[in-house]
This record gives structure tokens, C-alpha cells and sequence, in this order.
């Protein structure tokens, strides 16, 4: 029997006190313990669900408290954070369930008091309710679940409104996976029909893009129909963006500088169809080893994997790339709602991110042949990283801004396309935030 509270645990304080990664973690507990794919869903849920509310449980833990959330000792603090979650979101547990059983799991009998004195507040509380709503109390950026330094870049950034939409998405969107069907091997209804033959009811045509599935329920990708086959790559219709408005046609020479995972590679290697090659760089070797993976999985062989340095020219593709594909690192807010823990980023760490950018950036730049397709792209929602950066590409490097209408369905062409550049929203787009922006050298 699968300790599902122990593991929910496990993963909360590894990446909210450690700074560990929730998908890497998610992935090894789930195969640890071998859970079934019921206990593998509900274990997700609750403990992402956990992260992703953390400034509201805070909050709220602080009403009942008397101490600082950011004073109490780290397993105090999760289990606090796991219980308040449960409380609040979870009505299929008693309340006093809830209280003795996470206040069980503290290693000390004073600990164990102290949560379950904590969370028995809240308890009477909602037997008692108080004559203000304390909802009414909170701020904004409680409610909605974002810190208030990047609810304030947000909110002046986008407004208010769109900003309440975008945190709102953020909390919906967990549990939904695309799949990018290769072309070249299946198309959307045969694939339709393979999923309905392994009784996938939950499912959608990609809102964007051709050749997408969307299936909800948070599947077990490695059992999908077609997996081992290559059908298909895991990747978000945002994510497909900078390929789609690089325009590679078969034959042509690509360089992905930051490439990890391979997702935008393995897009490229689909438009090539096994002409032209791909050369994909990153700077982890464990990261190569995975995009090394994938592309086996997706049996193509025009490809190059290299370890490099995207901020360091590579003067062995002087002027040989057609397109350069700059995905730089960023502070990613805009797939908060895949990796709930990037919502604790702080933006006032974004300006050494933007040096870096810019740095690739400039790198890349003499690998591309006269005529060169430069793509830039983050998935990130901060101007800082993505219309500072594209003014800075043209102003500073030289690049002319070229119109991504020919590439882009009806429902993503605005004024800013004309220019060049697309900020897709989360809330305003069904898609993850991504800003992707295309150059050609003269």
C-alpha cells in the first residue's frame, strides 16, 4: 500500500525547501512506489496542488499561527502547508481527519500538537464562521496564489484583469497534456481512432495548431498508443511556435543552441523529414543524454548533439545555419501552471537571466548564413526578457524584424505579429505563455 500522504510530503519539502525540480521529483517517487495510475493522479494532485496555493495556505496558516510562516521548522512549515491544503480544497476528508493524521506524521510529540492546534483553529472556525468572510481580507495576490513581487510585474505589465485570468489558468491547466503527432508517421484521425481503441474518452484536437491532441487527466504518457513508435512528442501548441514561424523547409541546415529537452529539435527534424540535419547544443550532459532519447524514440538520424555553450560562438557553423533557434533560459512564468514552483522566482533575479539571453543571442548570430532565419523565444510573460530584448536583437545586432502572419492561424495574428513579435497569454490564449519573435540577417 502506496503511502500516498508520505510521499506528498516527500515532494512538497524537496522542492519548496530544497529547490528541487516537481517534475523530476514527481516522476521518481511515482516510479519508486509503482503506483497504479489512480494513486499516481491523486498524488499529483494534491501535492502540486499543494505547491501552487502556497501563498495562499500561507495566508491562511498565518490566521491561526503564532509564529511566521517563513520562522517554523521546515517539516512544520509542510506539513502545515499539506494540511491547510487539504482542509480547504480536499471536502472529501473530515476535517479532524485531516488534523490528526497530518499532525501524526511530525517526528516530536510537541510538533504534533502544535499542527493540530494550528489547524483545529481553522477547523472552528468554519463551525463558527466569524462575521467578516476572511477572504475579504486577503490580498489579491493571496487569493490568486501569486507572490506579490511578481503579481506587481504582472498586474503593471498586463493589468489587472488579464492578470487575474492568467493566475486562474495557471491552477486549471495541470492536469492537461498535448501531444505533437509527427506528420510523417500518423495524422489526426487516424491517431483519434488509436486512442478510442485504448478507450481515451477525455480528449481534443489541438485549439491552434494541425497535427495536436489534447488529453486531459494527467495519462501515462509511456502507454500511450504509438509512444514507442515515435507517433508523437509531449509539447504544449505555445512551445510549437518558434518552429512554426521559422518557415524550415526539407533540406535546410538548423541550429537549436539551447536545445534541452529536444522538443523544438524533434519539431524541426518533423519539417525537414529526414533531409537537411539539425544540430542541437546544450550544456548538461545529462540533458543530452535525454534529447538524445527522444530523438531515437522518434526515429530520426539527421541530427548532431553536442555539448556547447550557447554563449560561445561556434565557429565550425560560421554562416552554414538557414535558421538558428535561440530558446533561451528564462524565468519561465509563463508554464507556472506545469512547474507550480517557478512562481517563486523572483523577477528581481531577471536581470543577470536578460545578460545571459542577450549573450546567446549575439553568439548565435555568425552561424547564420546571409538571408539567415534568427527565431528568439522564451517561455516566460516578463517584457523584461521578451520586447526589451527583441527591440534590443534589432537595435544592437542588426537583425531585421520580419511579419509572422504567414505562418500563424487566424486567432494569433494582431498587430504585434505584423512586427515580428507574439506574446501568447495563459487566460487570453489556451496555451502556455511563450513570446517568440523572428530576424533575418541582411
Amino acid at each position: 500500500m502506496v503511502d500516498v500522504r508520505g510521499c506528498i510530503y516527500e515532494l512538497v519539502y524537496a522542492v519548496m525547501e530544497k529547490g528541487d525540480k516537481s517534475d523530476v521529483c514527481f516522476h521518481r517517487i511515482a516510479a519508486r512506489e509503482k503506483m497504479d495510475s489512480v494513486t499516481t493522479a491523486a498524488f499529483k494532485r494534491e501535492s502540486y496542488g499543494t505547491i501552487e496555493r502556497i501563498v495562499l495556505l500561507d495566508a491562511m496558516i498565518r490566521r491561526f499561527a503564532d509564529r511566521p510562516v517563513r520562522r517554523m521548522d521546515p517539516d512544520v512549515r509542510t506539513l502545515l502547508r499539506m494540511g491547510f491544503y487539504e482542509l480547504e480544497f480536499m471536502d472529501a476528508i473530515p476535517y479532524y481527519a485531516s488534523c490528526d493524521s497530518i499532525a501524526g506524521m511530525a517526528d516530536t510529540p510537541g510538533k504534533t500538537g502544535y499542527i493540530n492546534a494550528v489547524m483545529r483553529g481553522y477547523v472552528r472556525e468554519q463551525e463558527e464562521p466569524p462575521l467578516v468572510d476572511p477572504w475579504e481580507r486577503l490580498d489579491p495576490n493571496e487569493k490568486y496564489c501569486i507572490p506579490r513581487d511578481l503579481w506587481a510585474v504582472l498586474s503593471n505589465s498586463y493589468g489587472k484583469k488579464t492578470t487575474v485570468k492568467m493566475a486562474m489558468t495557471f491552477l486549471e491547466r495541470s492536469g492537461e497534456v498535448t501531444l505533437h503527432l509527427d506528420p510523417n508517421k500518423t495524422d489526426l484521425d487516424s491517431y483519434m481512432k488509436l486512442l478510442d481503441e485504448q478507450g481515451i474518452v477525455s480528449k481534443e484536437p489541438g485549439r491552434y495548431l494541425p497535427n495536436n491532441v489534447i488529453i486531459n487527466g494527467s495519462p501515462e504518457i509511456d502507454t500511450l498508443p504509438g509512444y514507442d513508435e515515435g507517433l508523437f512528442y509531449v509539447q504544449d501548441e505555445g512551445s510549437q511556435l518558434p518552429v512554426l514561424v521559422a518557415g524550415i523547409e526539407p533540406g535546410q541546415s538548423i541550429v537549436d543552441v539551447c536545445g534541452a529537452p529536444g522538443g523544438k529539435s524533434i519539431h524541426a527534424l518533423m519539417c525537414l523529414n529526414g533531409t537537411g540535419v539539425v544540430s542541437i547544443r546544450d550544456v548538461n550532459e545529462r540533458k543530452l543524454s535525454r534529447i538524445r532519447e527522444n530523438i531515437s524514440r522518434m526515429r530520426y538520424v539527421n541530427a548532431e548533439v553536442k555539448m556547447r555553450d550557447g554563449r560561445k560562438t561556434d565557429r565550425s557553423w560560421h554562416e552554414k545555419a538557414d535558421v538558428v533557434l535561440c530558446d533561451v533560459p528564462c524565468s519561465g512564468y509563463g508554464i507556472i501552471g506545469r512547474k507550480p514552483e517557478l512562481r517563486f522566482r523572483s523577477p528581481i533575479d531577471v536581470n543577470d537571466l536578460v545578460e545571459i539571453q542577450r549573450q546567446i543571442v549575439e553568439a548565435s548570430v555568425p552561424m547564420l548564413k546571409p538571408g539567415g532565419v534568427l527565431i528568439y523565444s522564451t517561455c516566460t510573460l516578463n517584457p523584461k526578457e521578451n520586447d526589451e530584448n527583441a527591440a534590443w536583437i534589432e537595435s544592437e545586432l542588426g537583425l531585421v524584424p520580419e511579419s509572422l502572419n504567414e505562418f500563424l492561424p487566424d486567432s494569433l495574428i494582431n498587430r504585434q505579429t505584423f512586427l515580428g513579435r507574439l506574446q501568447v497569454l495563459p487566460g487570453i490564449q489556451q496555451m502556455d505563455g511563450f513570446f517568440v519573435a523572428r530576424f533575418r540577417k541582411a
